[in-house]
């Protein structure tokens, strides 16, 4: 799922403590919530406070871990195996299992602790997966599964379950036609619906408590990699970038939308957004680099510019390899099309390195 798995259980787990236990009290559900938005637009001055109320409080509960794993993830997106806050990272969620679990053994039926127990596992499989590591998401398929299937029968009166619900229509139908190899597994899971998964997540956008930006967030997702409608992700993304106008993951979200419908002229002034956000790293600096290319190999038709940009992109990715490979798919695109006339050989050889890298190869924006 990419970076948005892990907080969205954990919101949808909030959102059942709220109704049923330790968090029904008003001054943490407020703190939490104010401090979610916080993370989501990049303004962590006070996160770490509400980490140290949660911690105090609830010393033996898996949400404080929870809630840090969160603050590390985005304060220093993207974590990955080469990060120096991989460590850090990994350790606050295998502490949110183990506690969620001691607690399950006395409490096997209590909502909160399921929910959690199935986030923090959900939240290793991301990382696993996000960095081609699949092989280590097996052992916790099963124990997750299980933990779904408790949660889908909890209560389906809450208005954010419509994303749960929705995510599993969708991706139970799209995942295996996208992906042949795995039709055989999805036997064993009931059927879905698409068209149903997407009229939940947009119910959910609209009437959700917690999950409404995640709702979106993954809407997006669909969208382009899955539906390749690029119309409505950009209208998806101009949504998402407003509610977070400080989180540069969203701004690349509709920087990518615009520059794939070819509205160049709308773009320019969000890539210059972007070249100067203060919250940049090396990473969305690649970004920066990759779309400013795209400009000016489409609009400008300077090529040489465009493929100075794809390749500095190239270079300054190697840290974030193999997180940041579909990303970089892009400039190997580019510099396909830009040597297409001159070097067909060459042009063939980046074409196929951008199909190796690329998850869903009509993102090339040609």
């Amino acid at each position: 799922m990419k970076h948005f798995v892990f907080y969205l259980f954990f919101l949808l787990s909030l959102n059942l403590c709220a109704q049923n236990s330790i968090l029904s009290d008003k001054e943490s559900i407020t703190k939490i919530e104010f401090g979610l938005d916080s993370i989501y637009n990049f303004q962590f001055n006070q996160v770490d406070e509400i980490y140290e109320h949660l911690d105090e409080k609830y010393p033996d509960h898996p949400l404080p871990p929870l809630f840090n794993a969160i603050i590390i993830y985005w304060q220093h997106f993207p974590v990955t195996p080469n990060s120096p806050y991989h460590r850090i990272y990994m350790e606050n969620i295998t502490q949110a299992i183990s506690d969620a679990d001691l607690l399950l053994d006395e409490d096997p039926k209590n909502p909160e602790l399921l929910f959690m127990s199935l986030m923090a596992r959900l939240l290793v499989m991301q990382y696993y997966a996000d960095n081609d590591e699949s092989s280590k998401v097996i052992p916790y398929v099963r124990k997750a599964y299980k933990l779904a299937k408790k949660g889908f029968a909890l209560d389906h009166k809450i208005q954010d379950f419509q994303f749960i619900t929705g995510l599993y229509n969708y991706y139970r139908e799209a995942y295996p036609e996208k992906h042949p190899v795995y039709k055989p597994m999805a036997y064993f899971f009931p059927e879905g619906n698409k068209e149903l998964g997407i009229k939940q997540l947009e119910n959910n956008w609209h009437h959700g408590i917690f999950l409404d930006a995640e709702s979106l967030s993954f809407l997006v997702y669909i969208s382009l990699n899955y539906e390749g409608n690029y119309k409505k992700s950009a209208r998806y993304t101009k949504e998402l970038h407003k509610l977070y106008p400080n989180n540069p993951l969203f701004l690349s979200y509709r920087i990518r939308s615009l520059l794939l419908q070819k509205k160049y002229n709308k773009a320019l002034p969000f890539i210059q957004e972007l070249e100067t956000n203060q919250a940049s790293n090396d990473f969305f600096k690649t970004m920066s680099l990759i779309y400013r290319g795209i400009y000016e190999e489409k609009k400008n038709k300077n090529f040489i510019a465009a493929e100075v940009f794809y390749q500095k992109a190239i270079d300054l990715s190697d840290s974030y390899k193999p997180f940041i490979n579909s990303r970089i798919s892009y400039a190997y695109f580019g510099l396909a099309r830009i040597c297409k006339n001159k070097d067909r050989k060459k042009a063939t050889s980046y074409r196929k390195k951008a199909m190796d890298l690329s998850s869903s190869a009509h993102l090339n924006f040609d």
